[in-house]
């Protein structure tokens, strides 16, 4: 039988790990002393080599002794771990973080440096045992995950669902938010109550429950959530995939609605699969009632089935072998011929609860990897402007703002002329909206903004012109222009 969470680390809510925290900086196990050495911090979070982690490293120095007990977790002589940890090691063997044997030190957890701070999960050759309850660190879905997250007044009320260690609730914590954490794994849990200690991060309301079942009969502002998505045949890895005859994206998106207040907005990333490339947004959209809300659906990526299965398959300690990767790969394809799925696409989904009558759907694509970690205020600055526009926005004659951090890159070639300028692209600020070519009308239509004018005095100037006066859909043709710029979050409608 598995441990509450709080029954993990025996002492951690009276333990004081700012001498620890004072030891691990000391001894260069922060992002900045790790870099000059030109180890990047997702080294300490992957597979990467122990003769890359090492090689960067004097084998005698102190950052040396820190990746081996708490990247590599070897198995050290005690007389080497306290050179470098001192007393501050006792309160870690006291919890269970740590073990001693016969005169050496042994960490039974991982410790990675994330940006200006540290978060605790298990090693990945945990994951090779076969345990259910593996607890992961930060991914790249973490990562995606936090940049969408959109930025809010504090004290809102706040739920990170499948939270796993709660990196990203404590950030919120950090925010100034009241947050609760639930996940089902009570591993997880605990190891989110010790990353919180040590790193001296606001109180978080850590629940233990399986999707909603911990917070029954709440409504929160804001709902986050990085599921168990992966779709395959089934595996005890709790973190990652779900049973298949209960798909977890779609139970939480038919819950999702219950427990966000009026004006809430969730944020969910999800996997599925589908039979053609060309009903991807099927799926994720029969999960989730129309009535009352506003859907924002985007499309991430796309892969066929042997892809998506070698993905998950390669990345996994159990199958590093080929013998046993082969049965494994098969498997996983059998599940997909068996149900029909040629195609499996990555996403996310934004849910706004709004008053009836008010609702919309929309659907986008969009390479992940070029967001950027503001991207969460370009959420918001898309549901507000795609909202105006379906109350009937008034396109030409409304004073706009520009959206801050706006930018347009331009191509250009030399010739015989000289530089000439072929393309023009405009990028919005969390790359997440927009990202393509435009023209000198855009161009324009943007500058006008800026000033403080309407569309329609570009409708003025290029009247103004005796070329251009006799074109008869010249308004609505700018009207177009300037209903997309609203729709991307580039030109703002009032408040």
């Amino acid at each position: 039988m598995s441990l509450a969470p709080e029954n993990y680390f025996p002492g951690l809510d009276q333990w004081d790990a700012e001498p620890f925290r004072k030891r691990l900086r000391r001894g260069g196990f922060v992002r900045e002393a790790l870099e000059v050495l030109g180890l990047p911090e997702h080294w300490l979070r992957s597979k990467i080599s122990r003769a890359a982690l090492l090689g960067r490293c004097d084998p005698d120095s102190p950052i040396a002794t820190l990746i081996r007990l708490f990247t590599l977790g070897d198995r050290l002589e005690g007389d080497a771990v306290l050179a470098v940890l001192g007393d501050s090691v006792l309160p870690l063997l006291e919890m269970g973080f740590m073990e001693a044997s016969e005169g050496s030190f042994q960490s039974l957890y991982q410790i990675c440096p994330v940006g200006d701070s540290w978060i605790a999960c298990d090693f990945l050759s945990r994951q090779a045992t076969g345990e259910a309850d593996q607890t992961m660190g930060i991914g790249p879905s973490s990562l995606l995950l936090a940049s969408l997250t959109p930025p809010m007044e504090k004290g809102r009320r706040v739920l990170e669902l499948a939270c796993g260690i709660g990196w990203l609730a404590q950030q919120l914590a950090a925010a100034g938010h009241d947050v609760v954490a639930s996940d089902l794994n009570p591993r997880a849990l605990a190891l989110g109550r010790f990353t919180r200690v040590l790193t001296g991060a606001p109180a978080v309301d850590y629940r233990q429950g399986d999707a909603f079942s911990a917070v029954a009969g709440e409504r929160f502002d804001l709902i986050v959530a990085n599921p168990p998505y992966v779709q395959s045949p089934g595996s005890d890895l709790i973190y990652r995939e779900a049973p298949t005859d209960d798909p977890i994206c779609a139970r939480l998106l038919r819950e999702i609605p219950s427990h966000l207040a009026p004006g809430g907005i969730a944020i969910l990333l999800l996997n599925w699969g589908h039979a053609t490339e060309d009903d991807w947004s099927e799926a994720p959209l029969s999960w989730i009632a129309p009535e009352g809300l506003r859907r924002w659906l985007f499309l991430t990526d796309c892969s066929s089935p042997s892809d998506y299965a070698w993905k998950w398959i390669e990345g996994d300690v159990r199958f590093g072998a080929t013998d046993s990767a082969l049965p494994e790969m098969q498997r996983w394809l059998d599940h997909y011929a068996r149900r029909g799925i040629t195609c499996l696409s990555g996403g996310f989904i934004v849910v706004e609860k709004c008053a009836p009558g008010e609702e919309w759907t929309r659907c986008d694509s969009r390479d992940a990897g070029k967001l950027s970690p503001s991207a969460g205020a370009e959420v918001l600055r898309v549901l507000r402007a795609e909202t105006a526009l379906r109350s009937g926005l008034p396109l030409l004659d409304t004073v706009y703002t520009v959206s801050p951090g706006l930018r347009a890159e331009a191509a250009m070639t030399l010739d015989g002329g000289g530089w000439q300028r072929q393309t023009i692209r405009l990028i919005s600020p969390g790359r997440l909206s927009y990202d393509g070519q435009i023209d000198e009308n855009i161009l324009r239509l943007l500058e006008l903004a800026r000033s403080g004018q309407p569309p329609v005095a570009m409708l003025a100037e290029i009247r103004a012109n005796p070329a251009f006066a006799g074109i008869e859909d010249l308004e609505s043709r700018i009207a177009a222009l300037v209903e997309e710029l609203v729709r991307h979050g580039i030109l703002l409608p009032p408040s």
